[in-house]
């Protein structure tokens, strides 16, 4: 079972906070756990818990954010659940992702694309988690890329990451089940594989 820490910077490489994880396989298929303490915008703590299936499509999401929570299940073509103790419901089809500042979404989205695809998505607002539509693209720049992170190279899929509403792009490396590189978002700063990796190069 992976486990590690990332820096959370503001996305020009700013540090702003910690985010310390633990993700395995699990019944569903996979299961991300992660405890977040951030400054933006405000100083405050965290917990995503998120679970896929076996082809990596959501099945579970809970975000507590302090001042908000959301829990949201895939339910046919719908996510349902709550977002401060009010019902929601959120059409939502089998080729859709949900997004969050988290990379446990970045390494879901990777591990179920294939090359350059646009996809639908439903992001969660920081914090408040206000469910928003957004278009977004990722792009497979190569397949097996060495990239040296402060924890010790990888062998990891090279992606680029856009935002279609604005623009914002990135690239990322993502080896297995976890983001390992993230310039300027998300630094892995300390990292064990446990006994199924990634393992570093």
């Amino acid at each position: 079972m992976p486990v590690g820490r990332y820096r959370v910077m503001d996305g020009e490489g700013r540090a702003v906070g910690i985010e310390e994880f633990r993700c395995a396989p699990g019944p569903a298929g996979w299961r991300y756990f992660s405890d977040i303490e951030t400054s933006e915008p405000d100083p405050h703590r965290e917990r995503v818990d998120f679970v896929v299936d076996g082809e990596w499509r959501p099945v579970r999401l809970v975000v507590q954010t302090g001042s908000h929570s959301l829990v949201l299940e895939a339910v046919g073509d719908a996510l349902v659940g709550e977002r401060d103790g009010e019902a929601i419901e959120l059409p939502f089809g089998p080729e859709m992702e949900i997004d969050y500042l988290s990379p446990a979404f970045n390494a879901v989205t990777a591990n179920r694309v294939t090359g350059t695809t646009e996809i639908e998505v439903v992001y969660l607002e920081p914090v408040t988690c206000q469910p928003v539509p957004m278009g977004q693209r990722y792009e497979l720049l190569e397949a097996e890329d060495r990239v040296e992170t402060p924890v010790g190279t990888f062998v990891a899929a090279r992606w680029r990451y856009t935002a279609l509403p604005t623009g914002w792009t990135r690239t990322l490396w993502v080896a297995g089940d976890v983001v390992v590189a993230y310039p300027g978002v998300f630094e892995l700063e300390a990292y064990e594989a446990g006994s199924r990796g990634p393992f570093p190069a």
